[in-house]
């Protein structure tokens, strides 16, 4: 295949390029989001809304993957391993920010209201993955539900950065 042929060779599933694409937007966000102890309450708000937009990212994928299977413009096993994806990221935000030691008692409550969505998040996708994998994508516009919910809870925790 020559630099500039954009064509898609036969071998390649389709969507892989964007598959891919998103992955490594999601993973550098999340890689991002809150590396290191934070040793103040302005630097734990931070970590929490780069959490929130890293997780809302995945959260967001799903909800987009989810439309795509329903509108016929996505195979399963293209499906099942986007929804997967999404929750592997979602998984490292939250083990990220859930390292981080909260440095005041404001913070703590803090770290139990965005572990509580993050955990919130975690069981939809999860939801969404097994269905997936076991063929069941009738059942993921149903599943998909409570995601712009959760969207909106983690997008208000990002308006937490401060400025």
């Amino acid at each position: 295949m020559k630099p500039h042929d954009t064509t898609v060779p036969a071998d390649r599933p389709p969507g892989r390029a964007a598959r891919q694409a998103c992955c490594v937007l999601t993973l550098v966000v999340a890689l991002s989001a809150c590396v290191g102890p934070s040793r103040s309450e302005t630097d734990y708000q931070e970590k929490v809304a780069n959490t929130a937009e890293a997780a809302r990212s995945a959260v967001q994928t799903a909800r987009l993957v989810v439309d795509a299977a329903e509108e016929g413009r996505a195979l399963g096993p293209y499906t099942a391993r986007a929804l997967s994806d999404a929750e592997t990221a979602l998984d490292s935000v939250a083990t990220h920010i859930g390292s981080v030691q909260p440095p005041t008692t404001h913070s703590t409550a803090l770290r139990s209201r965005v572990t509580s969505v993050l955990e919130d998040c975690r069981a939809a996708l999860a939801d969404l993955r097994i269905a997936a994998r076991a063929g069941r994508f009738g059942e993921l516009g149903r599943l998909a539900e409570p995601l712009p919910r959760l969207a909106a809870r983690l997008q208000r925790l990002e308006g937490l950065r401060p400025t």
